[in-house]
């Protein structure tokens, strides 16, 4: 044997990541998981995740990372290794609010017949994205309106349903009986 050879190592560099792929809208309450999508690891290279900035507050190591933030936040990824720390990339998840039911309604509730009133929703509060229903019969049932306040005008005692319907969710009914 010779021992006079030598071995020489040589580091690869990483490249800095390009992006995250998941799913980036999740409603409040959700999760999703992030993984690092583009460039090169490096020698001895590892994912580091962040939010705030990048090198910011350590939001998980790995390729992939499983989130469920409560506010939108921005995500930044980058590799370090035996050579270099790289650039980060960022993706942002968007979360999106629940809307909650609607707890009142205001207005006349007796009226005489070819009379009209209008009902207003109180009360709850709309998530992103959510509209007012209202509905006669039963939640969901007939619709009688959308928006915040309707005017109506029945002709015998009816029941008004009223909800709101969003991105995230679809909640219960308030109901009120126009006499």
């Amino acid at each position: 044997a010779n021992s006079n050879c030598l071995t020489v190592t040589i580091n690869t560099l990483s490249t800095a990541p390009t992006g995250a792929t998941g799913t980036t809208t999740i409603c409040n309450g959700g999760s999703t998981t992030l993984t690092v999508d583009g460039g090169s690891k490096g020698t001895g290279a590892i994912t580091e995740w962040f939010t705030g900035s990048c090198g910011g507050t350590s939001a998980g190591t790995g390729d992939a990372i499983t989130v469920s933030p409560t506010t939108t936040t921005t995500y930044y990824v980058r590799y370090i290794g035996t050579c270099n720390t790289t650039d980060c990339a960022e993706v942002t998840v968007t979360v999106n609010t629940l809307s909650t039911a609607p707890t009142f309604v205001t207005g006349t509730t007796t009226i005489c017949n070819g009379g009209s009133t209008t009902l207003t929703v109180g009360g709850g509060s709309k998530g992103t994205g959510a509209i007012t229903e209202w509905f006669t019969g039963s939640c969901g049932g007939t619709p009688a309106g959308t928006g915040d306040a309707i005017t109506v005008s029945p002709t015998s005692t009816t029941t008004y349903y009223v909800r709101y319907n969003g991105t995230c969710n679809t909640t219960t009914c308030h109901g009120v009986i126009v006499t």
